[in-house]
């Protein structure tokens, strides 16, 4: 068994009192609230706009935003059981902190992936992305993603867990979990993204080049009409490469140590709860990332928040 000073739900801290403990509790706390209000407004957005509700992206938008949500709701579990009740004796109680962040993520980095295929299809099979990629389609690709996060988390609670009567990461999942976690829901997903934005960009820079040689000599309003529809593809593309740089940065540190405790068990010494608020950004720097590359996006926000906070004068507007 591991010599530990204080037990909870995050990993291991040393000094339960230090400053440097509280300090990080305290931004965990700020993180959870921006994680929960960010990601509300994302799907407020999408319900209360007719214009992003009919975009097949922001089905996949919203679908990330209700992963980063449970995330979100995932952490406030922990503190309100951990470190407020202290319910981590109960073999559910303790399992279930770790379940709902797996889930959470996950579905989280299969949305970042769906948006990916989304992009994917709408620039290789411009022509045909209406037909192969519709509203049904996407539902059931985010209803598949959801359905297979939860069942992996839940093989912790059919015995995939070395769970032992204390309720630390690394001491309650298996190394062999966590090394299917970190394979499954963060390197498979980051290098197949890395792969079809190659493929992605290559095909957008072609096409871009051809649609203004084919201007120069014929002045036609469609293929100004094309180049402007691809321009906003690529201009997408790159948004979501740029989701995908914050997710692989977040995670990292965190994925690192359960990698090393997967191979090496008992080697990592230190505190995982710095990776693990470090891996939490992650979840609320989305709807800034979006909100600051669109202006439909920013005006979404807008109306929702005048809808939320200023009724009134929404229905005098």
């Amino acid at each position: 068994m591991r010599d530990e000073t204080v037990t909870n739900s995050t990993g291991r801290v040393d000094d339960s009192g230090s400053v440097f403990t509280t300090a990080v509790l305290a931004v965990n706390a700020l993180v959870v609230l921006l994680i929960i209000s960010s990601n509300s407004l994302v799907l407020a957005a999408i319900r209360l706009d007719s214009c992003l509700r009919e975009d097949i992206r922001y089905i996949f938008i919203g679908g990330l935003a209700i992963a980063d949500l449970l995330f979100g709701l995932s952490m406030t579990y922990n503190f309100i059981t951990v470190f407020a009740l202290y319910w981590v004796d109960s073999y559910y109680g303790c399992l279930t902190a770790y379940v709902m962040p797996v889930i959470s993520l996950t579905a989280s980095s299969f949305s970042v992936f769906l948006i990916t295929v989304d992009q994917y299809v709408s620039v290789v099979y411009a022509l045909r992305y209406r037909n192969v990629m519709t509203a049904t389609t996407a539902k059931r690709l985010l209803r598949a993603v959801w359905c297979g996060s939860v069942f992996f988390g839940c093989t912790v609670y059919m015995g995939w867990n070395t769970y032992d009567g204390r309720c630390l990461m690394l001491d309650a999942m298996s190394p062999s979990f966590l090394l299917t976690m970190g394979t499954m829901a963060y390197m498979l997903p980051i290098l197949c993204m890395i792969v079809l934005y190659t493929r992605i960009l290559t095909i957008a820079r072609y096409h871009v080049r051809q649609i203004a040689l084919q201007e120069q000599i014929n002045q036609d309003p469609l293929l100004r009409e094309r180049g402007v529809k691809l321009q906003r593809e690529v201009k997408m593309a790159v948004t979501v490469m740029i989701v995908l740089g914050v997710f692989t940065f977040s995670w990292l540190p965190l994925v690192t140590v359960q990698f090393i405790d997967a191979f090496n068990p008992g080697f990592y010494k230190g505190d995982i709860l710095f990776p693990a608020t470090i891996a939490s950004f992650n979840s609320f720097y989305n709807p800034f990332i979006y909100g600051f590359r669109y202006k439909e996006v920013r005006r979404a926000y807008r109306r929702a928040l005048k809808r939320t906070f200023c009724p009134k004068l929404t229905a005098h507007s």
